[in-house]
């Protein structure tokens, strides 16, 4: 569905108050498609209604509908907004934050396969919403049947605090396209997301900061590994050659690489892993499998998270030796991932459900303003903890290390800094007050 661009009457208030008695909406409000200077406002109402979104001192009037999708302009980078909505007798109110400059740090959270357990489910959501991310990618398999309108109200139920304050850009999983066509009309329906591809909706791009992020389709039955290859490798290699991004990362379902039950996609290595190293893409986040596993080859970083309420898989003994052989870290856990960007540097930390860590990752180099600015560390002060995998008794991968030797101390106190003040600038940068 693309979103409606509003040329209605503008005129400013006062405040965003609440309406007396009002009642939540089906579903929503959510947010989708930031950017710097806009958002998407979706909700889903019992039945049909006008309504009217209040935000950065504005009112903004939503033509009559059950299922809105509403685009406001005209908002300052880096800011963050409170907003309301009234619509019949249903009300919502959230936050927004748009979209930063290039030179500012911004952090995102990864999930996916959120279908077949609630309560897995919903645990996880209120974990991730302790991150303050500035946005959230998902890796697909949000339902168990796409074509179940009550799979997808459960989705929306669960999440709707969350995606009540942080854009959600989805990527189309298998189970998300279920249905006796395979089609993925209610995932058409419920979504809005950049329509910059040949096939809108289905997969797609946007800048966030100083980073690109392609949203691919890697359904094999849609036709996505014909489809997609050209303009995939359009996009990247324009931004391969945009001095503004610094970072390429991709989002899709299924994964090139994994040593669990699905494994590793043959297609996909052979079709889209030579582009990604051709134009020097960081990492590619990916979900199905339902562990934690975080894979390398050819300088590409491959994680599989797809922890986020499906049952959990375990590692499959019979794994294909190009997965084994690119395997780095697994583990069988609900899990998501938390993802800072500070100018050249990105950090990956992988987190269980309760919010321990996993592991962690990174690469790059911090901007010398924050190196130099970095306080030493205090003799016999406590090293910050950086996971590497070692090999284990199993053949697997276990958790050990730690950041004794070189500047992960220093970098760790960076990173703190630097997320306390991004999430300091979030709560401080208010347009209207609700």
């Amino acid at each position: 569905m693309r979103a409606l661009v509003l040329a209605a009457v503008v005129v400013v208030v006062a405040g965003v108050p609440a309406s007396a008695g009002a009642e939540s909406f089906a579903k929503g409000p959510y947010l989708q498609n930031v950017t710097r200077t806009g958002v998407t406002f979706m909700w889903q109402s019992d039945s049909t209604c006008a309504g009217t979104i209040r935000v950065a001192g504005r009112a903004v009037a939503a033509p009559p509908a059950q299922l809105h999708e509403v685009r406001v302009e005209n908002l300052a980078a880096g800011r963050r907004y409170a907003y309301a909505i009234d619509c019949g007798s249903g009300h919502g109110a959230g936050e927004l934050v748009t979209a930063p400059e290039a030179t500012e740090p911004f952090s995102f959270v990864v999930f996916g396969d959120t279908r077949s357990n609630a309560e897995q489910h919903r645990s996880l959501v209120e974990r991730v919403r302790r991150e303050v991310p500035d946005f959230i990618l998902m890796t697909g398999d949000m339902v168990d049947d796409g074509a179940n309108e009550k799979d997808w109200q459960a989705f929306f139920a669960i999440e709707r605090d969350l995606v009540a304050e942080n854009v959600l850009f989805p990527s189309v999983g298998n189970h998300d396209r279920h249905g006796r066509t395979r089609g993925a009309d209610a995932y058409r329906r419920y979504f809005s997301v950049p329509a910059d591809a040949p096939d809108p909706e289905r997969y797609y791009a946007f800048t966030y900061g100083n980073t690109r992020i392609f949203v691919l389709d890697s359904n094999e039955y849609s036709f996505a590994l014909t489809d997609q290859t050209a303009w995939l490798e359009k996009e990247l290699a324009a931004a391969a050659a945009d001095p503004a991004i610094a970072h390429r990362f991709i989002v899709m379902h299924h994964p090139p690489y994994s040593t669990s039950i699905h494994g590793g996609q043959p297609e996909l290595r052979e079709m889209w892993t030579p582009i990604f190293e051709r134009y020097g893409v960081d990492a590619v986040f990916s979900g199905h499998d339902h562990v934690y596993e975080r894979s390398e080859k050819n300088g590409i970083r491959y994680f599989v998270s797809g922890g986020g309420g499906a049952p959990l898989y375990p590692r499959d003994p019979r794994a294909h030796t190009e997965d084994v052989a690119a395997s780095r870290f697994f583990e069988r856990t609900l899990n998501y991932l938390r993802v800072h960007v500070v100018g050249g540097f990105v950090e990956v930390a992988a987190l269980r459900a309760d919010g321990t860590l996993i592991e962690n990752v990174s690469w790059g180099s911090l901007p010398q303003h924050l190196v130099a600015a970095a306080p030493p560390v205090a003799s016999g002060a406590p090293a910050v903890k950086v996971a590497s995998p070692v090999p284990s008794a199993q053949g697997g991968c276990a958790v050990g290390g730690g950041g004794g030797a070189g500047g992960w101390e220093r970098t760790g106190l960076l990173l703190a800094a630097v997320t306390l003040l991004r999430q300091w600038r979030r709560l401080t940068r208010a347009g209207a007050p609700r």
